[in-house]
């Protein structure tokens, strides 16, 4: 009877110590779990940091344990802390910081108008069953492929919990279903309140392999729309969009005076202006120059204008004419000298506005081709001298004068 008993109870035995193989050391992780760490290294996945630190290799007890841990301290590039650290694996790392970074901070900025600068962490890597009941499936906390989110510190210093939260303001509520909505998309597993009794106080979020390739959200996600927290200014009025290059910047408007027209004579038209007459031209008073900013003095007589006895007179001009230039004869003005600003030096003796060349002849400074003076590219010629006309004077009538 007692070998009989014994063959009856060996089954029970395996199935004990295959519930217990932890315990034992009789169970090895999967293949599958190392080569996921491996990859998400290679990958850059999690960068090694002061708030990402590699730490040596957990083995066991039974297949508990990660080949490449890391210990978090912060997430989001340490702008937001893990409290307390955690040992976590690759994988699950860079989902975490992907899921705080892509969907925790637009959340809080949407519902609280401020990021999220803390989150309070219920569990990381434990070498435990599911649910932390005894004789239960292997978590994945055991691998450090899972963790359990109790609570979001906001940069005003408030703690917004999972336990609280979910059925709490409008705020909490609206926030933390857009977390869970958020993390389903990047997790295998998320485990919210209302999932089982288990999950009352936090969101577990892990990566574990199920069959077929499904997930697993509990509760089903249900998010709220966000709130406006900043609403843009009133627009104003439409304003063109290309302005004519021609127009410009501001127009000068104005408002006419309100007037009522008076009836009034038109003006007696113009008298016409005398023409001068061929001997006006010649001995009548010439007009005076046009102002200029500093009058030159008064030219001197024209006996001044002859040479003086003994200086050559070659020119590479020809003779002077006996008579005026037929410019000045035809217009009856006089050459206009340059503004006194533009003049240069004379010498004594010499007109203003000329200077004497070098053969002893006055060199004019008008400009090139002037109709007045006669220049032509600063030219030298002499200056012309006064001469007796040739025309008889008309005879006077009595009563004249």
């Amino acid at each position: 009877m007692s070998r009989v008993s014994f063959w009856f109870l060996l089954p029970a035995l395996l199935l004990a110590v295959a519930l217990t193989g932890c315990r034992f050391g009789l169970e090895t992780r999967d293949p599958w779990r190392v080569e996921a760490e491996e990859q998400c290294i290679a990958q850059k996945g999690v960068i090694p940091s002061a708030f990402m630190e590699p730490i040596p290799a957990i083995d066991g007890p039974g297949m508990c344990g990660m080949e490449h841990p890391f210990r978090v301290t912060a997430l989001a590039e340490g702008n937001v802390v893990l409290e307390p650290a955690g040992k976590l694996a690759c994988p699950v790392i860079h989902q975490v910081d992907m899921w705080v970074q892509d969907v925790v901070q637009p959340a809080a900025l949407a519902w609280f108008g401020q990021p999220v600068v803390a989150i309070s962490q219920m569990s990381a890597y434990s070498c435990r069953g599911m649910n932390g009941q005894a004789g239960a499936k292997i978590s994945e906390h055991a691998f450090g492929n899972a963790l359990d989110v109790g609570a979001f510190r906001i940069a005003d210093g408030r703690w917004v919990t999972v336990k609280n939260g979910w059925k709490g303001t409008q705020e909490e509520r609206g926030f933390l279903l857009q977390v869970q909505a958020g993390a389903c998309e990047r997790f295998t597993t998320v485990l919210a309140p209302g999932s089982n009794v288990f999950h009352y106080d936090h969101i577990h979020v892990d990566l574990m392999r199920h069959e077929k390739g499904r997930t697993i959200c509990k509760p089903a996600p249900r998010p709220m729309p966000a709130p406006l927290i900043a609403k843009a200014p009133p627009m104003g009025a439409p304003q063109p969009e290309f302005a004519p290059a021609s127009a410009p910047a501001e127009a000068p408007s104005y408002t006419p005076a309100v007037y009522t027209p008076q009836p009034q004579a038109a003006p007696p038209p113009p008298a016409p202006e005398p023409q001068p007459s061929f001997l006006s031209n010649l001995f009548g008073p010439r007009p005076a120059p046009a102002p200029v900013a500093e009058p030159p003095p008064p030219p001197p007589p024209a006996a001044t204008l002859q040479r003086p006895a003994g200086v050559i007179t070659s020119s590479p001009l020809p003779p002077p004419p006996s008579s005026l230039p037929p410019a000045a004869v035809s217009s009856g003005r006089a050459p206009q000298p340059y503004p006194a600003a533009q003049q240069p030096p004379s010498p004594q003796g010499v007109p203003p506005g000329w200077q004497v060349g070098p053969q002893g002849v006055p060199m004019s400074y008008a400009p090139s081709s002037n109709p007045e003076t006669g220049s032509v590219k600063r030219k030298y010629y002499t200056a012309p001298i006064p001469q007796a006309s040739t025309l008889p004077l008309p005879k006077a009538k009595a009563g004249e004068d």
